[in-house]
Formats: C-alpha cells, structure tokens, sequence
C-alpha cells in the first residue's frame, strides 16, 4: 500500500503537467493564493524538522509531501525552494524504495525541467541557470541508473553543454564523458564521438581555468587594496571569494584528469591514426577535422605519426591561422630545427584558445633554451606562466635554466649559488600547483645536493640564511643554504 502511494505522487505529477500547470501571466502565488501560502508554510516547518533530523526516515512526513505537492501543482513559481527541496524529497524516495525507483526519477526530471522553465535565472544572482540545471538533471539520472538509463543522462548533458558549458561544475562535465563513453560501448554512437566530446570538454575546463584564474588576480588585487585602506571586513570578503575561486580551479584540474584517464582507452596512438586517417580520408578539406586531428595528436604525443604532419600541412594551405603555425612548429620541433619552430610557434601565440597559447610559449621558450639563449627562453616561460597563472610548470623550467648554466659562473660560492634559485623556483612550482608537486620534489632533491658545504659557506665569508644575489642573466636574490 505504501509503494503504490508513492508511484501515485509520480503519477498525478504527470497529470500536473497537463492539468494544472499555471499560466505565464499568473500570480506566483497561484489562483488560490491563501491556499498556496498556507501550504507553503505547512510543508515548509516539516521539512526545516526533516533536515533538522539530517533527513532521517523516521523524521520524513506524508503530511510534508501532501502540502509540497500542492504547491508545486498550483503555484509552481511561487518559489525556487519548491524544486530544490523537492529534489531531496525525490532523492529520498528513488533511495528507499529501489524497485519504482525510475517512477521517482522521471518525477525527478520532470521537476528540473520545470525548475528550468519557471526559474531560468537565479532569484540571488540574476544570471542565467538553466544550462546548469539540465546538467543536473543529467548527473542525477546517470547517478541514479547510468546502467539502463546513460543514453537519457547523455541527451541531457549534451544539452546542457550546448547552451552554456560555463554553467557547468565537474560532475556534470564527468557525468557527460562517462555517459559518451557508455553510448560508444554499446554501439549508440560511434568512436569518433568520444574523441570530439573529449575535446569539447578539455576546451571548456581550460576555458573555466582561465577565467577563474583571471577572477583570483582580480580579486587578489581588490583585496591589496582594501589591506592598503585598512578594511578588515573586505579582506575577509576577498580571501573567502579567493579561496572558493582557487577550490574550483582545483576542481576543474581533477575533472581534467578524470577524463583525461577516462579516455586513456581510446587515446593509443595507433587508435588515434586509425581513426582520424579514415575521417581525413572520407573530408580532407574539413578545417574543423584538421584541427581536431592536431590537437588531439600534440595532446598524446603522437605528433611523429606521417598523419599529424600532413593535417598540419593541409591546414596550413586552407587556412593559415596559430592552430596551424603551432603543428607546424611541433613538426620543426620534432626534427630539432629550433630556429624555424621558434617562428611558427611565436605565431601560435596570436590564439584565442587559452590551452594551445600556453602551450605555444612554453615550447618557443624551450626552442629559445636549446639555442642557447637561455635569458630570452626565461622571458618567454614567464609569458608562458601570465597566460595560466594556476601552472606550476613555467617554473619548473625556469628552476632548470638556472640549474644548467652553473658553468657560466666562477668561484665556489657564485657558480653554486645558481641552485638556490633552481630550488626557489621548483618550490614556487609545487606551492602554486599540486599537480606538479611530485616533480619538483624530485627535482628539489637532485638539486640540493649541489648546494654549498657549512664549510665553504663559512670560508667564503657567508652564513647560513643571509641573502645574496645571484648575478649575471639571471639577477636574482636567494638565500644561502648549506647542503644537508
């Protein structure tokens, strides 16, 4: 008697739809709206009670779903609250009650969409939401029953990226990979799809990067403004919108390499060539393609392939552009000719694409270190670090310049002083980025090793912990620090 109860709530959900769905130019409150706010107060109290309990069962009330349900059937606008606790009411059910657990999550769907259609934007924010509740709805059907159910979860994600990836958080973005990934094994879509989905995604956790990143040295410098007027309250403010920026930049590295592993299975070289040979075969003058190929190829390293250097070719011929000058530059690259990569990839840096930029200067700096100029490729690895402020590899590089021209300098203290600030920039690296930690750390390790004895420090007239200048190119103060 109690599971058919709750299929019936599903049930006259659907007949909401088309019975009593409330008008554009109605109140919010509804036709009958005393009735809409009494219920509102009711179920209201039950659920403040029900989360009080931390959504215990036994706290959980039929009187609280009856007072819910009229609301949401007669005054559906009347508050966003109705859907986003409704989604707990929901989540509830499809958790305590398996076997009609889809009832409950076609009800669940039903309520986003409708979330979506009567609260397009956020009441607090005034910005635009519906991109992020359809992805949503999609990550919850997909949680829920991904089994029997990927192929609705996938549908939905998918246009949830279509009308506005930014609104999108890393879940939903796994979610959406996870779900392409399942309709290419069961034969729903073809293989191809899941590489033109994995760099739809990588472009947008790149373009999230960037702008958080942006927003951090904005509010970074909001906030030495308020330290330099005294304004304790907007420094609190700011360290807290920094610190939520810098999690969701972390976020969106983890989901990148989520799906970076996730797509390890179709991402062989081999696989790749096999692949793309065949789509460039069938549209050779396809621009979109060409690029595809490129920068999926750059990606897993799979630019010594005869395939990767004729799309880069070819694109170049129907469209010059820094994507092109960049598969260029890898090609030259590949075969050592520094002088000519360092051409197309200063080109490749005109691009709008935030990854590719990046990438860009870091390999002209590293031309510009295998020729020797090792003061201009430091230059460029600092361009390198503007363009993702979040990346802790410019440093990395720069640490190694320094640590590689130790025999430009002479004397026992100058010629070692050159890995104080190999060290200092590895340390930078791994304190600034987590993703890179491991290898500064190994670096670290090599490097401290060529540090200075206590004994020569104190012969040279040096003590352990005093500042000193490292000379030359590379112009900067360190501190002394004897090898352990």
């Amino acid at each position: 008697m109690k599971t058919k109860r709750f299929v019936l709530i599903a049930i006259v959900f659907g007949m909401a739809m088309s019975v009593s769905a409330q008008e554009a130019n109605e109140s919010k409150y509804g036709a009958d709206s005393v009735a809409c706010v009494t219920n509102i107060s009711m179920y209201r109290e039950y659920f403040k009670q029900w989360e009080a309990a931390k959504f215990a069962p036994e706290a959980f009330s039929q009187e609280m779903v009856g007072a819910w349900r009229e609301v949401y059937m007669n005054c559906p606008r009347a508050s966003q609250l109705v859907y986003t606790n409704g989604e707990k009411i929901m989540d509830y059910y499809i958790r305590t009650n398996p076997n009609e657990k889809d009832a409950y999550i076609d009800t669940l769907a039903m309520l986003m969409d409708m979330r979506a259609q009567y609260f397009p934007t956020d009441p607090k924010t005034h910005s635009s939401q519906v991109a992020s509740i359809i992805g949503r709805k999609g990550l919850l059907i997909y949680t829920y029953n991904k089994e029997d159910r990927y192929e609705e979860a996938y549908n939905a994600l998918k246009q949830a990226v279509a009308i506005d990836p930014s609104q999108l958080q890393g879940a939903y973005i796994d979610a959406y990979f996870k779900a392409t990934i399942d309709m290419v094994n069961n034969g729903k879509e073809e293989s191809m799809t899941v590489i033109n989905v994995y760099q739809e995604l990588s472009e947008v956790l790149d373009d999230n990067i960037k702008v958080l990143a942006e927003s951090v040295v904005q509010l970074e410098e909001a906030k030495a403004e308020a330290e330099a007027g005294g304004d304790s309250d907007a420094i609190a403010g700011f360290d807290k919108q920094i610190e939520k920026a810098d999690k969701s930049i972390n976020n969106n590295k983890l989901t990148k390499s989520n799906i970076d592993n996730l797509f390890q299975p179709f991402a062989s070289c081999d696989d790749l060539i096999k692949v793309f040979s065949a789509k460039m075969a069938e549209t050779p003058d396809d621009v979109n393609l060409l690029k595809r190929i490129t920068t999926i190829l750059d990606k897993k390293d799979c630019t010594e392939s005869k395939l990767f250097l004729d799309a880069a070719v070819k694109l170049n011929e129907l469209e010059p552009s820094p994507e092109a000058s960049y598969s260029l530059g890898i090609k030259f690259f590949k075969d050592k000719k520094w002088s000519d990569a360092a051409t197309f990839f200063e080109q490749a840096t005109k691009t709008d694409n935030n990854d590719r930029k990046y990438r860009a200067y870091r390999n002209l700096g590293m031309c510009y270190q295998n020729m020797g100029s090792l003061g201009r490729a430091r230059d460029i690895f600092k361009r390198a670090a503007q363009v993702d402020p979040t990346n802790g590899e410019p440093y990395i590089l720069i640490g190694l310049l320094y640590a590689e021209s130790s025999k430009q300098f002479s004397g026992e203290i100058e010629s070692r002083a050159v890995y104080w600030a190999a060290v200092d920039k590895f340390v930078k690296a791994k304190n600034m980025d987590p993703s890179v930690a491991s290898r500064a750390n190994s670096y670290i390790a090599t490097y401290s090793q060529y540090f200075p004895s206590m004994e020569t420090i104190f012969f040279n007239d040096y003590s352990e912990g005093q500042s000193f200048n490292v000379g030359g190119w590379i112009g900067e103060t360190t501190t002394i620090r004897a090898k352990k």
